[in-house]
C-alpha cells in the first residue's frame, strides 16, 4: 500500500471537552485511507496559507470508507487550535495512510492496549476493528489520564463489548493512578492463568518508557507507538529520530514506525 497526497474538506467537528475534538474529512476522491491499519497516520494541512507551513501528523481514528476518516486531536499549540477551529467545509491537504502500524490480533492471545490521553486513536481503531470482526474480547483497553476530562470516547468501547479498565491520576473516574499500574495487575493476571498476552501502547513517551519496561521484565511481547515531531512524513526532514538497537544508531519514527517492538527501543 502506498501513501497519496490529496485535498480533503472537513464533513464536522466534534468538540469532546478538555482541549479534545474529532475532525471528521471527506476525500475529494477515493484514496488508499481504508487501507490504513491502526498505528498508521496521516499528515493533516489546513488553508494557512504562510502561516504554519508544516502539517501535523495524527493517528487515524477510524474510516467509514475510501473517502471519508476521522482523527482525534488535542488543542497542544497553534496547529491543533487551529483545526479545532475548522468548520464544515474548510478544504484541507492530507498526506496517507503513512508508517508501520499494529499486528493484527492472533487467534489464542489476548492484545492488552494500553492507551494515555491522545495516544488513544491507534488503540481506539484496532479495538474497532476487532468487534468488527466478531472479536471484542481478542483486546483489551487500559485506558488512563490525568483526570475524567482526559479519558473520551469511552462509550464507544463500551458499545463494541470491549474489556476496559480506566485509571486516572486524580481519582475521578477508574482506579486512582497511572494506567501501568493496571498494566503490572492485568499482567499479574495473565500469569497466574497461563494466558497469552502481548501488549500494544500509545501514550506520552515517559508512559511509553514505563510499558516498555514492564513488557520486558515480564518477557511479553510489547508494541510501541512512539509520539515524535514530524515535519514530512518521509523520513526526509530527518526530525523524527528514534534511538534504536542493531547496526543503525538510529531510526524514523515517521518511516520505520511509528510503531516499534520494545525490544528495538533504545531507551534508557
Amino acid at each position: 500500500m502506498s501513501a497519496s497526497t490529496f485535498s480533503a474538506t472537513v464533513e464536522a467537528r466534534r468538540t469532546l471537552g478538555g482541549g479534545y475534538f474529532v475532525l471528521s474529512l471527506c476525500a475529494d476522491a477515493p484514496t488508499p485511507i481504508a487501507e490504513a491499519t491502526p498505528g498508521q497516520f496521516v499528515m493533516v494541512r489546513g488553508a494557512w496559507g504562510r502561516d504554519l507551513l508544516n502539517p501535523r501528523a495524527f493517528s487515524v481514528l477510524a474510516f467509514d470508507d475510501a473517502r471519508r476518516f476521522s482523527i482525534l486531536a488535542k488543542v497542544f499549540g497553534r496547529g491543533t487550535a487551529r483545526l479545532a477551529e475548522a468548520e464544515p467545509g474548510d478544504p484541507m491537504s492530507v498526506t496517507g495512510p503513512l508508517g508501520r502500524g499494529f499486528p493484527a490480533p492472533r487467534e489464542g492471545r489476548v492484545q492488552l492496549l494500553v492507551a494515555g490521553g491522545v495516544g488513544l486513536p491507534p488503540l481506539h481503531l484496532q479495538a474497532r476493528q476487532a468487534a468488527a470482526a466478531g472479536r471484542p474480547a481478542a483486546v483489551e483497553m487500559l485506558y488512563g489520564g490525568r483526570s475524567r476530562a482526559d479519558l473520551v470516547l469511552v462509550d464507544d468501547l463500551e458499545g463494541w463489548g470491549t474489556p476496559l479498565a480506566l485509571a486516572t491520576e486524580d481519582g475521578s473516574v477508574g482506579a486512582r493512578g497511572r494506567v501501568t499500574a493496571l498494566l503490572e495487575e492485568r499482567l499479574a493476571i495473565a500469569r497466574a492463568r497461563g494466558e497469552a498476552v502481548e501488549i500494544l501502547a500509545c501514550g506520552p513517551t515517559p508512559m511509553l518508557a514505563a510499558v516498555r519496561r514492564i513488557g520486558l521484565d515480564a518477557g511479553v511481547a510489547t508494541f510501541l507507538c512512539l509520539e515524535e515531531q514530524m515535519a514530512c512524513g518521509f523520513g526526509v526532514c530527518l526530525g523524527c529520530a528514534v534511538p534504536v538497537h542493531g547496526p543503525r544508531p538510529y531510526r524514523y519514527c515517521c518511516t520505520d514506525g511509528p510503531v516499534f517492538p520494545a525490544e528495538e527501543v533504545r531507551w534508557p
